[in-house]
């Protein structure tokens, strides 16, 4: 990315610093590094404002779903007991939209695809095993991966399209501080099913 978007970059993670929040457990799509480099050669070719915030190209992600990761609640032992029985298939998926939303996030989006909704569907009925509530609602939802904020008024270039094969899942959970970093928990894959990646713990007090 040029100079101006790494300068911007601090704003992302300066957000991180507006009180105290609560870690999340995020289950979603992350891209590869092709992909990503993909994606940030398109980031690179709009016109941005000088507000907008940029997550980092290895932060990118489609979300599946994602739950508040409580103290003391073992919320991310739950999730890996009942994501267990998730059996991950590949996914031809087609990134070939992106704008910017009302809620100035601007975006990249797949081509609508069965396999992917479907999948959404069954990890929001994974959540709700666990006993854990799912924040990202299941009607309307759109698959996208975010690559801005407050991008009011940028200018959005005609979109080449860029294949994903995906063929993995992974839990993660999300710190909310400074900078904000993304912890590894686990992974599902089409090969080789699930793999702890860390072992889970109590979440952090949200004033740590």
């Amino acid at each position: 990315m040029n100079s101006t978007a790494s300068v911007l970059l601090k704003n992302d993670e300066m957000a991180s610093s507006q009180g105290p929040r609560c870690p999340q457990l995020l289950v979603g799509l992350f891209p590869d590094r092709n992909v990503q480099l993909a994606i940030e050669r398109h980031r690179q070719q709009w016109l941005w404002p000088r507000t907008s915030r940029f997550p980092p190209i290895d932060r990118l992600h489609l979300t599946l779903g994602y739950v508040e990761d409580h103290a003391q609640a073992r919320c991310a032992q739950r999730l890996i007991d009942a994501l267990s029985d998730v059996r991950m298939q590949s996914l031809e998926l087609l990134l070939d939209y992106a704008g910017t939303w009302s809620n100035d996030v601007s975006v990249v989006q797949p081509a609508p695809h069965n396999g992917l909704r479907k999948l959404r569907q069954t990890i929001w009925r994974v959540i709700r095993k666990a006993g854990l509530t799912d924040q990202a609602p299941l009607a309307g939802w759109t698959p996208h991966i975010t690559i801005a904020r407050e991008s009011e008024g940028a200018a959005c270039p005609t979109m080449s399209p860029i294949p994903w094969a995906v063929n993995e899942i992974r839990l993660v959970r999300s710190h909310f501080t400074v900078p904000f970093r993304h912890e590894g928990l686990a992974s599902i894959s089409a090969q080789e099913g699930m793999r702890i990646l860390a072992r889970p713990r109590a979440a952090p007090p949200a004033w740590h």
